[in-house]
């Protein structure tokens, strides 16, 4: 019996002892599940910069509990536009036994490329002492800002009065502060001096746009334009009608390349008020022409410009077929003296200069010429198809007629 009741004794202790132990163990584990935390650890860096539109390669991450391997229960989310430029997230987040953790990358979107700035015109321009410089700008695109000309800072100044190398400096920068320069550089130089033999006087009427107008003397203003650009291109000097006389009168020499660009009449498309297309042309290749203007039809105002001269094509003796017996019945032939007088002397009132005057229809005598000088005219100018000279007759200076059909070529030679 004695030795029952000592069994049971033992078989009691090592139970409480059993129990004990899965007791403690149990105990343990809630303890330790309760204090225990995920580690979730970024792989690579954590934090990147990308460029834009550049591919984001996600490096993951990896997590345990416990030295358990719970990676795969990593839920994986991100904002990013790489079309862009910002700051995002990379989200990591993990639920286990009812705990959460929670961690994030930045991820940069960068824009490290360059706007491209393209000059307008020339990187090296040449130009004459004394003449003006024209600023042609420039353009910028960006790849994220778009255009961006209107951010172009331009620096330098160009002194035309003296000879020397001038840089123009453009600078851009976009809303990433990425820069672009480019210079120009223009070189001012002394224009040579030599004596001319000949000068090409060119005489143009009309212009027109669009539609063939089908008068001889009207011409589209696209092939004036393609005239203009070839004197340009080609270093040539557009007389103004005070350096033409000069030279005439032998005060001064010019340079080989010299024509003198006129134009009779003043109507369609040469004023302000009828189309005003040949203004902007010579403001645009800074050509100077002289407008031999019929005063008493078109007010000198419609044809205001620092590249165009007015002088007189008479106050109101544009008339042909006026009278018999002289050239075309020009009005101007058959007037008298003091008529013919009244009307120059008002048109010179009229353009404020007396230094040159253009017959209408190219139709002049004797008497016109004497007109001219007493009236106090220096020059007068007609038709004839040959270059100018000093020895050309001052008051019947031969011009070029340029119609409509001529041809690039044609021009060439002329002025050549």
């Amino acid at each position: 019996m004695k030795n029952n009741k000592k069994k049971i004794y033992i078989i009691s202790v090592i139970s409480f002892v059993i129990l004990i132990t899965i007791g403690s163990i149990l105990y343990f584990t809630v303890y330790l599940d309760s204090v225990s935390k995920i580690n979730i650890v970024l792989n690579g860096e954590k934090e990147l910069s990308i460029n834009l539109l550049g591919e984001y390669i996600e490096a993951g991450a990896s997590a345990t509990y416990r030295n358990e391997d719970i990676t795969n229960l990593i839920e994986i989310s991100s904002n990013i536009d790489n079309t862009k430029i910002g700051e995002y997230n990379v989200e990591y987040k993990i639920r286990y036994k009812d705990k959460e953790e929670l961690i994030s990358r930045k991820i940069n979107i960068v824009d490290n490329i360059n706007p491209e700035l393209t000059l307008n015109g020339k990187q090296e321009v040449s130009i004459y002492v004394g003449n003006s410089y024209n600023e042609e700008g420039a353009s910028a695109i960006d790849n994220y800002d778009g255009d961006i000309s209107d951010k172009i800072l331009i620096e330098g100044e160009v002194n035309t009065n003296k000879e020397g190398e001038y840089k123009i400096t453009y600078k851009v920068s976009d809303s990433s502060n990425n820069e672009s320069i480019k210079e120009r550089v223009v070189k001012v130089v002394t224009r040579p001096i030599v004596h001319k033999d000949g000068v090409a006087v060119l005489n143009y009427h009309f212009f027109y746009q669009g539609a063939d107008i089908g008068d001889a003397n009207c011409m589209n203003i696209e092939k004036f334009e393609s005239h203009l650009k070839y004197l340009k291109d080609n270093d040539y000097k557009a007389l103004t009608m005070e350096e033409f006389k000069k030279w005439m009168y032998g005060e001064i020499e010019i340079p080989q390349k010299s024509v003198l660009i006129t134009i009779d009449d003043g109507a369609m498309g040469t004023g302000k008020h009828n189309g005003n297309l040949l203004i902007p042309a010579l403001e645009k290749y800074q050509m100077h022409a002289t407008l031999f203007l019929i005063t008493g039809w078109w007010a000198k105002s419609n044809y205001e410009s620092d590249y165009l001269d007015i002088e007189s094509h008479t106050h109101d003796m544009h008339t042909e077929k006026y009278c018999e017996g002289v050239t075309r019945g020009a009005k101007m032939l058959c007037l008298s003296k003091e008529e013919v007088l009244n009307d120059l002397r008002l048109s010179i009132a009229t353009t404020g200069s007396d230094t040159a005057f253009c017959y209408p229809f190219f139709a002049y005598n004797n008497q016109a010429i004497e007109n001219l000088k007493e009236a106090g005219f220096k020059l007068g100018f007609a038709g004839g198809g040959r270059k100018a000279t000093r020895s050309s007759n001052k008051y019947a200076i031969p011009r070029f007629q340029i119609t409509k059909n001529i041809t690039l070529d044609q021009f060439i030679n002329i002025i050549s």
